[in-house]
């Protein structure tokens, strides 16, 4: 029998294991590891695995496919303990949104005998908690796959296969163009939570302001509630691409603050650009059907193998066909 063994585990790594039991996978076994009870006394209730193994090595051992859902920070420990138990021909993968230290740690700590193919899965909504663990995120949602330099394509395989069970697409990408891009989606928008609850919380009105907060600013503030350990290792993993994507918010934030405090008319503009990105990110239409496609998995399959970066699938993005109309704000009359 074949084992995929997940290790962690947080509501990414609970929902693959919903996904993965709820697919009925001939002669595999599920098997989630972690060193906490609550997780593995929650991932039985909801029957995301065939067992729990709270020893590393008993949970490795035998494992064809081994998946790694742990915070950045735990990473390299976490490979250097799993190197030498786990089996010749084995493939590890991962779900974070870091990769260029990922791979590096994968190339010094996974033995040369088991390949490592970067993961990580993009849902466009997230569960909170293990308890929260849901199968159907991954339904259509974009998985990014980073195999490491010596991956063969078996292995790739191993992980697209993983990917597409999930109900998931596979997306391929170099890690340092992941990693410019992950710092804009995922650790820009924890440096914000964590600058607004430092402006807000910590100001001399909090005693009295904080009568005011609501699910506004619990939803805002959420990711300022991730570990500091966690939240400081992520943003020291790729400084340069996030400082980038600060200063772009920075002069955005200048922009509005100036457009508010002269009363200027293109404050609505700023809104109603905003407005109409998101619809169309909403919509999944930000590449228009007239524009260039994203490879299919068959077709990033060799293009990864082979190393290429595949920039040409991410210009000209923005759509200004016919269906632009359908993301047009409607202007309502002011008077």
């Amino acid at each position: 029998m074949e084992r995929i063994t997940i290790i962690g585990v947080g509501p990414v790594g609970a929902s693959i294991g919903l996904g993965l039991m709820r697919r009925n996978l001939n002669n595999t076994e599920v098997v989630i590891s972690s060193g906490d009870r609550s997780v593995t006394s929650a991932v039985s209730k909801m029957n995301a695995a065939n067992q729990t193994i709270g020893n590393l090595r008993s949970a490795v051992e035998g494992a064809q496919l081994v998946v790694l859902d742990v915070p950045i920070g735990e990473m390299r420990e976490l490979m250097e303990a799993i190197g030498p138990v786990l089996d010749k021909g084995a493939v590890v993968t991962d779900t974070s949104a870091t990769k260029t230290p990922v791979l590096e740690w994968a190339e010094a700590y996974i033995p040369n005998d088991v390949d490592f193919v970067g993961g990580h899965p993009l849902p466009k909504r997230m569960p909170n908690s293990v308890e929260s663990a849901d199968a159907s995120i991954f339904t259509d949602a974009r998985y990014t796959v980073t195999p490491g330099k010596k991956a063969d394509e078996s292995s790739i395989r191993t992980v697209v296969g993983l990917v597409e069970a999930l109900g998931a697409k596979p997306l391929f990408l170099d890690p340092a163009e992941h990693d410019s891009y992950a710092a804009a989606m995922h650790y820009l928008p924890l440096v914000m939570s964590s600058a607004f609850v430092n402006a807000t919380a910590g100001s001399d009105g909090w005693r009295e302001m904080h009568e005011l907060a609501d699910a506004s600013f619990d939803s805002f503030s959420r990711l300022a509630s991730n570990d500091p350990l966690d939240n400081e290792a992520v943003c020291l993993a790729s400084p340069d691409a996030l400082v980038h994507w600060v200063d772009q918010l920075i002069g955005q934030l200048y922009g509005i603050r100036n457009q508010i405090k002269e009363k200027d008319e293109l404050l609505l503009e700023s809104f109603v650009n905003s407005w109409e990105l998101r619809a169309r990110w909403e919509a999944d239409a930000v590449v228009p059907d007239s524009g260039p496609k994203l490879p299919s998995a068959s077709q990033s399959m060799a293009t990864a193998f082979f190393g290429d970066k595949l920039a040409q699938r991410m210009q000209s993005l923005r759509g200004e066909g016919e269906d632009k109309s359908r993301f047009d704000y409607f202007r309502k009359n002011r008077d």
